[in-house]
């Protein structure tokens, strides 16, 4: 936390853990910053990284000091948390005993979130191998001699999402006149659309 001094301008009033080194340029640099005013400031720089709120009720600064590609904004809740243990008028004690809390609870939140973005990470990567597989099954069925040109058309756009006229035709072994009559008959029935800017087919879903 900074306060304001009349002869040494902003002021480290405490802080947890109690080793945190803060320069005394970024100190005066997030006082400036504030300028007294209610707000919340972000401090990106070289070898610092801080998102901060001004207590206009009680003066003070509160500064969360965060690892280098943290993200502010995903920390302002912490300090909301923190803002409303300085409106109960605790004690310096008691308020340091709030401050360890808080930063323990910051440290949840960065834990909950990279767990959470790991889990994404995973579950994106699951599906991508998936659709992996799906497009080589789909691919190994429409090479099938035994399939009709209807099947294989929808297998192609369902592979796909959207082919060319020209394409189809290269992949599907059969008549133009055949084709196009599949075609026909598929859009009639709105299984598939037609993209008249691209000459283009796609599954209707």
């Amino acid at each position: 936390m900074i306060k304001w001094d009349e002869v040494l301008g902003g002021n480290i009033y405490m802080k947890f853990p109690e080793d945190l080194e803060i320069p005394d340029n970024v100190v005066q640099q997030i006082q400036i910053s504030h300028n007294f005013v209610e707000s919340y400031i972000t401090i990106e720089e070289k070898d610092w990284n801080s998102i901060s709120y001004y207590n206009e009720n009680k003066e003070i600064i509160i500064v969360l000091v965060l690892d280098k590609y943290d993200d502010g904004s995903d920390y302002t809740v912490i300090l909301d948390e923190f803002k409303k243990e300085l409106e109960l008028e605790l004690k310096d004690n008691k308020l340091k005993e709030h401050l360890e809390r808080i930063y323990n609870l910051s440290l949840n939140v960065f834990r909950t979130r990279d767990e959470v973005i790991g889990k994404l990470s995973n579950e994106v990567a699951q599906l991508k191998t998936m659709e992996y597989d799906l497009k080589k099954r789909f691919e190994k069925i429409t090479e099938s001699n035994h399939l009709k040109v209807k099947s294989k058309i929808q297998f192609l756009l369902a592979i796909n999402n959207e082919m060319e006229y020209k394409e189809l035709r290269n992949a599907i072994n059969t008549s133009k006149s055949w084709l196009d009559d599949v075609l026909k008959t598929l859009s009639k029935i709105k299984v598939v659309g037609y993209n008249s800017e691209k000459d283009s087919y796609f599954l209707n879903i």
